[in-house]
């Protein structure tokens, strides 16, 4: 009898619909008639972990070899390469710096002239002024606009079914690059996309910055339109938890999580800052961006994550695990969105600066500092590197936000500068570094799709740079175009259009451009801190069999007989020169050079087999990855 009743009162307590108590809540919230579980306190065990210690500049290491060192973040990777009795590796050549520094701040490769300017090497600042150009340049924010479009899943569609157009939606990938081309701070940054509608004094466009929020699927036909809410709701928290603060908030929609200090109430809580955002849903309409409502409904507790378990009223509030130990986590009165972006922005909290810190490092070297970089928690494990993550997170809230400052650290580093991993190094490396965690090397990446696709653009000649506005409808196979609903892709009629950067091509959740789908493009399902970088055959016979590939091939062989003809005709060699610094950025070697001179052929015969060398060259892995 005794256990039956032991029983009975344990599902009592775990199966009732409601969540946190505390003093604190109670005066934020109605009482209720309902039976309150217990919500685990945070204990000092939890405060342990390490992206929860206290976020403090720790100071530069003393090295052996101090004149390796660039900048400090040398001297953090120094200090840990020594102790395994390793240096950085040799700086790589003008050429293979050129190349690399432009894909990753421009998304596109360098210009033949430069490329020429790079070869000699005989400008002693040519680095300094390529860094410094290049983060002027407009190319910059379209560059990184796409890492923070994948983390926003950003996309023009609904998904599911029908996958409905959302009309204006571009604007709010237009708002990205205009804010990364001008260095707005990060904190002010993601405060317009949490906040936008409600900041004084600002442009009535920073309202679509909150698209933020709502980017994610949609089914704005259900019958069930409390629902849709619902989920929004939580898949907007989860989003905001997994992308500004690093950890994995959509499983507490359900239940407390299994290993980091968070409870369904914390989830609940988290989510009532941007309850009164968000309106009653009509069917078949689209909502893009948040409305703070006169009067809005109260957030409520869901009991196992159901619209069903509606449980009590819940105040806005911080996640416990951040805030300091015998602080409120409570939101004050008054807005709870401008709150909640003063708290994250704040130096008690430690997370918020280590993550943006680490996603930017990561782009850079393929690699964050950490395993996971939406994922801070117990499971994913700490940072190779913690030291320098932590004075870099400080460097950059030091520097009033400025992740142009934060690109130019890294990318002026001898970290960034090093060379790739060669034969002589590889077996000594391979058996201390095998991961390259201690970056002993700089590590070769493969280009993503839409980078690929703009560099054969630029290559060709024929990349529209126009910036901005609604997005673009290249060609499609009529393959492909049969599997759609009638009138999902309407080819957009102007010519120039289909060579728009890939960043204008219209983002739609169902189905993504060809390219972009073979070379792992998520599906803007959900927030994706890190692509997959697969290969496969389907590759291969994209970049060799596709119209694109040889309508690009044929563009540069008529760029290069028009340039280099002449009474006497155009020489093979200078023609083969040409080619390799616009499509590898470099010269060839010699024996390169004789064998594509065999291959060309007879004058009479160029156009032909200069464009079949140009898809030769498009199909090498030099030209789609970066050493």
């Amino acid at each position: 009898m005794k256990s039956l009743k032991l029983l009975l009162t344990i599902t009592a307590v775990f199966s009732s619909p409601c969540a946190a108590q505390t003093t604190d809540e109670a005066k934020h919230s109605e009482p209720q008639a309902v039976t309150r579980p217990i919500e685990s306190a945070i204990t000092k065990g939890d405060r342990e972990q390490w992206s929860l210690q206290p976020l403090v500049r720790p100071p530069i290491p003393e090295v052996e070899h101090p004149r390796q060192a660039r900048n400090p973040i040398d001297n953090f990777v120094l200090a840990k390469l020594e102790k395994k009795r390793l240096s950085l590796a040799p700086t790589a050549d003008d050429q293979v710096l050129l190349r690399r520094l432009s894909f990753d701040l421009l998304g596109l490769p360098p210009d033949e002239d430069s490329c020429r300017q790079a070869v000699t090497g005989n400008r002693q600042d040519a680095y300094a002024n390529w860094v410094e150009r290049f983060l002027a340049s407009p190319r910059y924010g379209e560059r990184w606009a796409q890492y923070w479009l994948d983390l926003a899943r950003f996309a023009e569609t609904d998904g599911f079914e029908h996958d409905k157009i959302r009309d204006g939606a571009w604007q709010y990938r237009d708002w990205v690059v205009r804010a990364l081309n001008a260095d707005m701070p990060y904190d002010q940054f993601v405060r317009f996309q949490l906040a936008g509608d409600l900041t004084q004094g600002q442009a009535p466009e920073h309202e679509i910055a909150t698209y933020f929020c709502l980017s994610g699927p949609d089914m704005p036909d259900i019958n069930e339109q409390e629902l849709r809410r619902h989920d929004k709701l939580n898949e907007l928290t989860s989003t905001i938890g997994a992308v500004l603060l690093g950890y994995q908030f959509q499983c507490a929609q359900c239940h407390d999580h299994k290993y980091d200090p968070i409870s369904q109430a914390d989830f609940y809580r988290l989510r009532a800052i941007f309850e009164s955002a968000l309106p009653k849903l009509k069917r078949d309409r689209h909502v893009l961006v948040l409305q703070e409502q006169s009067e809005p409904e109260p957030a409520l507790f869901y009991h196992r994550g159901e619209l069903s378990g509606a449980g009590h009223a819940v105040p806005a509030g911080f996640p416990r695990l951040a805030v300091p130990d015998g602080s409120s986590y409570l939101c004050p009165e008054g807005s709870s969105r401008q709150a909640f972006c003063d708290w994250l922005f704040s130096r008690s909290n430690p997370l918020t600066s280590r993550v943006i810190v680490n996603r930017v490092w990561q782009n850079h070297f393929g690699q964050g500092l950490t395993e996971n970089p939406s994922d801070f928690g117990v499971v994913a494990g700490g940072p190779t590197h913690p030291l320098l993550l932590d004075w870099l997170a400080c460097e950059l809230i030091d520097h009033q936000w400025s992740l142009k400052h934060l690109h130019r650290l890294i990318v002026n580093s001898a970290t960034y500068r090093q060379s790739g991993l060669n034969p002589e190094m590889q077996v000594a490396i391979r058996k201390v570094d095998p991961e390259n965690e201690l970056l002993s090397h700089f590590p070769r990446r493969r280009l993503e799709g839409e980078v690929i696709r703009d560099a054969m653009l630029f290559a060709s000649g024929t990349l529209d740079a126009s910036m901005g506005g609604p997005s673009v409808f290249p060609p499609l196979p009529e393959e492909l175009l049969g599997t759609l609903l009638k009138g999902q892709w309407k080819q957009s009629p102007l010519p120039a259009d289909h060579h728009r950067r890939s960043l204008y091509v219209f983002a739609r959740r169902n189905l993504r451009f060809p390219i972009f789908e073979v070379f792992d493009r998520p599906d803007a399902g959900a927030t994706c801190a890190l692509r997959d970088r697969s290969t496969t055959a389907i590759q291969s016979l994209q970049m060799l069999n596709s119209d694109f590939t040889w309508k690009c091939a044929q563009n540069l062989a008529g760029h290069l007989r028009d340039e280099f003809a002449s009474g006497d005709g155009a020489s093979s060699s200078h023609v083969i020169e040409a080619l390799f610094l616009r499509l590898l950025g470099r010269y060839p070697q010699k024996e390169e050079t004789a064998w594509f001179e065999e291959q060309l052929g007879a004058q009479a015969d160029a156009q032909q087999n200069l464009t079949i060398a140009c898809v030769a060259l498009f199909n090498t892995n030099e030209f789609i990855y970066v050493d």
